[in-house]
């Protein structure tokens, strides 16, 4: 079956370049064609690497002297809580690593990443298209696949075997296809600017104002991702190479909303000047006003993230939540199912079954990890001890059954099975299901008894720094003598959780 192409990739920028990358690298004779809307791609918001999607950028794309070069090292997570007792900033609880991390991370500017990766598969030899914007697809199962693209004055109809969508938010596929599934469980929204003349976590005027905070940490603060947290809401603190810091807050919206302001910018602003640490932070910060965005209700997913002739990637195949970085790790186990399934076919193999098995995987992945990790989690996440014991649970099995993966088996079978599908998952899906509906009612009887909130003043936990060895499982282990501490401390009578936003579509409610 010859079409103009084997497979042609919707977007150039990381989802679109890597797909492409990959293809090139493990089967040359592939002919791909990059179709990029865009003569040059727009700052998007900064992004932070976790340890998974650290290894694919590194291990499996090759970035690593790029990373180094051009984008920050990352060293860990950080959390910053007030309440109305917090007078400045060294009032307020810690939460993050008291000395560096043991595995890398990165801050990134994703305009940079996404230029070098096009250029690299590019490179690779991708032919690409550019400007050039896909006005129509035509799906044939089983057959070539049908792309109307405009090249300035000029449209012309091409055909590849496969198509891969890395459109992003704008989602080209499962829009024509009506597949967008809003997922209405989880109502959070957020704004975002990158901002100039942010004061650096280690300026020396903050160390000498605040004693305390300066001794507390061994490490820098400075290249963390540092977390505001407050009622039903979170801020992102990324530094930058260059000097300039994206900042942005995500909120539920049953819980939270911004002040008003004249514009988003403004309103921002008020917003974290509300929390002692943003206040003294962004003094003298000023928002770079042409790179200021809003999005309102943020997660989906596709009805079909992959099919017989096609496949969705990153952005265009589903969101859950920035909180803890997952966009990365999504992009990673996208784009090699997209390998896969390719290079199945490649070996003459019949695709259409297996294409079935994948998505049915990676649908029910996303809704896993959003039942696990993040439903209802706003009712809790204010609160430095409820998030302490959470923080501490999710990193722990995040090392235990994701991150682990890549470095145990290598980049192919380590990508193999997205989070909580693997063999002998059901139990620990289970667990951190259980464990996340009863932070969310100790969340919400805090709440209702006027104690939400109260060890967020005067804290600090400076944990150390995990690794994969012996002592996950006695991580866990502890993790769990304190949820059962916790639960005959106030949970016997924690019964009140929040009403539910939306069923979540294909689960069984728990």
């Amino acid at each position: 079956m010859a079409g103009d192409y084997d497979v042609i990739i919707f977007g150039g920028a990381l989802s679109g370049a890597a797909t492409g990358f990959l293809l090139r690298r493990h089967h040359p004779g592939l002919r791909v064609l990059i179709v990029e809307r865009a003569e040059a791609f727009d700052r998007k918001v900064g992004e932070s690497t976790v340890e998974l999607s650290s290894y694919y950028l590194g291990k499996v794309l090759g970035l690593t002297p790029h990373l180094l070069q051009h984008h920050l090292v990352k060293q860990g997570l950080r959390f910053w809580f007030s309440n109305d007792q917090c007078q400045s900033f060294d009032d307020c609880s810690e939460i993050g690593p008291g000395y560096h991390v043991r595995l890398p991370g990165f801050q990134i500017d994703r305009a940079i990443l996404d230029t070098f990766q096009l250029e690299r598969a590019v490179e690779a030899g991708c032919e690409l298209w550019r400007p050039a914007e896909v006005k129509d697809v035509q799906l044939s199962p089983g057959g070539l696949q049908q792309v109307t693209v405009q090249r300035g004055n000029e449209r012309q109809t091409v055909s590849a075997r496969w198509v891969v969508d890395a459109t992003g938010f704008a989602r080209l596929l499962a829009r024509k296809n009506s597949w967008v599934e809003r997922n209405e469980a989880h109502p959070i929204s957020s704004m975002w600017a990158r901002w100039k003349n942010v004061t650096h976590w280690e300026d020396l005027d903050l160390l000498d104002a605040h004693p305390c905070y300066a001794k507390r940490c061994k490490g820098t603060r400075q290249t963390a991702t540092n977390h505001l947290l407050g009622d039903g809401w979170w801020a992102w603190w990324i530094p930058l190479q260059g000097g300039e810091t994206s900042i942005g807050i995500v909120y539920d919206e049953r819980l939270s909303q911004p002040p008003e302001g004249a514009n988003v910018a403004e309103r921002l602003r008020r917003h974290l000047e509300q929390h002692p640490v943003g206040r003294e932070l962004l003094k003298n910060a000023e928002p770079d006003l042409d790179d200021v965005h809003y999005r309102k209700h943020l997660p989906w997913l596709s009805r079909e993230v992959c099919g017989d002739g096609f496949c969705l990637v990153g952005d265009a195949a589903g969101f859950i939540d920035p909180f803890y970085s997952p966009g990365l790790d999504w992009i990673a186990f996208t784009t090699m199912n997209a390998l896969k399934l390719i290079g199945h076919e490649r070996q003459g193999m019949d695709v259409a079954e297996l294409a079935a098995e994948r998505n049915r995987a990676l649908r029910l992945s996303y809704w896993r990890w959003f039942k696990a990790i993040y439903q209802d989690r706003y009712y809790y996440m204010g609160d430095f001890e409820l998030l302490r014991l959470g923080f501490r649970m999710d990193l722990s099995t995040y090392y235990f059954g994701v991150a682990s993966q890549p470095f145990k088996y290598g980049s192919i079978k380590g990508f193999e099975n997205p989070p909580l599908t693997g063999p002998h998952t059901e139990v620990p899906y289970a667990t951190l299901r259980r464990f996340n509906r009863r932070m969310v009612a100790i969340g919400c009887q805090r709440r209702a008894n006027g104690s939400f909130g109260q060890a967020n003043k005067g804290h600090n936990d400076a944990f150390r720094s995990y690794e994969f060895d012996h002592t996950l499982l006695q991580r866990i282990g502890w993790n769990l003598l304190w949820w059962g501490a916790l639960e005959l401390k106030e949970g016997w009578r924690a019964r009140q959780e929040p009403e539910p936003a939306g069923m979540v579509p294909g689960l069984a409610p728990a």
